[in-house]
């Protein structure tokens, strides 16, 4: 939620503080990549694994490319009906979100392609690296090398320097669920004054974090910022009760994350077309109506799409499109 409001407008927290949306963005986007780690399994195999993680991460990318030309096509016919001025509706926008950072139908998917190299990537340290300091050494030197390139304005193909640079965030999520991290500990109601402790240092020291354009702050703030505010807020939350609304949208994030700029922008734009003025109420009611209208858009999409939306594999065992079950009488 914290990102759709983000997307919406990028300077909406800085109207309550100053330099709040940096220390938003100092775990805002490293947390969904710690959260992906602690959900990190190597399965049966290279091969299983990598069927899952198709299933899961690049089959929803593809879909919300997809989803998102089809909207593009509809906005074109009724351009087309009113008389009003055509848009671009070329065949090689489907392959654009491979290549480019921005793609202005729905920019977030980029993440996917991120999360996959992540996943990837980290199996084959689990697979050739038995020691987890062995892991630590090179996950810090693939680090170096994604800062570096953004130091130096280098873009890999496939976000691969963003991913880079984000494995660290990502082996925190496991190796915190490896340690046992998740169960309950008498501990655990230490975690809201371990929040408000870090709460004012991480404010006044974070600066821009920007993965995907590679915009980074200094190594050490890249890094230690992000993790000391992840683990801060994952301690202080891990105690709380479970609250539907917040679980359900957590639940389904990645349908959220593939639709939500599809739903803000033409939001935005008929608020503004009749009368709203551009500013902080109009991004809070876009906000709002955006996460009310995700609530049926996920009812769909799991229950019309599930295949395709990472609810059912969309590749059964040996790749096959169906599964097979047999019965005896």
């Amino acid at each position: 939620m914290l990102i759709v409001m983000f997307h919406i407008d990028h300077e909406f927290f800085n109207h309550i503080l100053p330099n709040l949306n940096n220390a938003l963005q100092a775990f805002r986007l490293p947390m969904y990549y710690f959260i992906s780690g602690i959900f990190f399994k190597r399965y049966g195999g290279f091969a299983d694994f990598t069927r899952r993680k198709v299933n899961n991460i690049l089959v929803p990318f593809c879909f919300f490319i997809v989803l998102a030309y089809g909207l593009r096509l509809a906005e074109f016919a009724v351009r087309w009906a009113v008389g009003a001025e055509p848009i671009d509706i070329s065949p090689v926008h489907l392959v654009e979100p491979f290549f480019l950072r921005y793609w202005d139908m729905t920019t977030p998917i980029w993440f996917l392609l991120s999360l996959f190299w992540c996943n990837v990537i980290y199996y084959a340290m689990q697979q050739w690296l038995k020691s987890l300091w062995l892991i630590c050494i090179v996950a810090f030197a693939l680090s170096v090398i994604g800062y570096l390139c953004g130091v130096y304005h280098v873009l890999l193909p496939l976000v691969l320097d963003t991913s880079l640079v984000a494995i660290p965030y990502f082996i925190l999520g496991h190796e915190v669920n490896r340690l046992g991290a998740l169960q309950p500990s008498r501990y655990d109601r230490w975690g809201i004054l371990v929040l408000i402790l870090v709460a004012l240092p991480v404010y006044l020291l974070s600066e821009n974090i920007h993965l995907l354009i590679q915009a980074l702050p200094e190594y050490w703030k890249l890094y230690l910022l992000p993790f000391v505010a992840i683990l801060a807020l994952f301690w202080a939350c891990k105690p709380l009760p479970h609250v539907p609304v917040f679980c359900h949208y957590g639940r389904y994030s990645l349908i959220i994350l593939g639709t939500h700029t599809m739903i803000y922008v033409p939001v935005r734009f008929l608020l503004i077309h009749y009368g709203f003025e551009p500013g902080v109420t109009l991004s809070l009611v876009v906000f709002l109506v955006t996460m009310l209208m995700e609530w049926p858009i996920i009812w769909m999409l799991k229950t019309w799409a599930p295949r395709f939306t990472a609810q059912e594999p969309f590749f059964y065992e040996g790749w096959k499109l169906r599964s097979h079950t047999f019965t005896t009488d």
